[in-house]
């Protein structure tokens, strides 16, 4: 499939792609194939993503504020930024690490 939802005309951050809206985890598919898919997710404060598992390994690049990836046995801090590989099968959840929203840019690998 196609890359979709990315800009064509002029430049844009990624940040500027997708609004973090109270109360929710917004996200926007920029691709979805056989190989991988890439995904960009928003969530407002207090909200996360309980802990999944994927088959494939999970990069996260953190477009801006400040979040936390929850491993069986340390919590990875990310900001604005910062990219981190979860290797497949680790089971892992995704939360804010402080009172504000942020943005995500997720790869998942098949």
């Amino acid at each position: 499939m196609p890359l979709r939802n990315l800009p064509t005309e002029a430049a844009q951050s990624l940040a500027q792609l997708i609004d973090i809206c109270p109360g929710q985890v917004s996200s926007m598919a920029l691709t979805r194939n056989a190989g991988f898919d890439l995904t960009l997710l928003a969530f407002a404060p207090g909200e996360s993503v309980s802990e999944e598992e994927y088959f494939g390994d999970t990069l996260y690049y953190l477009v801006e504020g400040m979040a936390c990836v929850v491993l069986p046995d340390a919590r990875v801090t990310l900001a604005a930024g910062e990219v981190l590989r979860v290797p497949a099968h680790v089971l892992h959840a995704v939360e804010g690490a402080d009172d504000h929203g942020f943005k995500l840019l997720q790869l998942n690998a098949q």
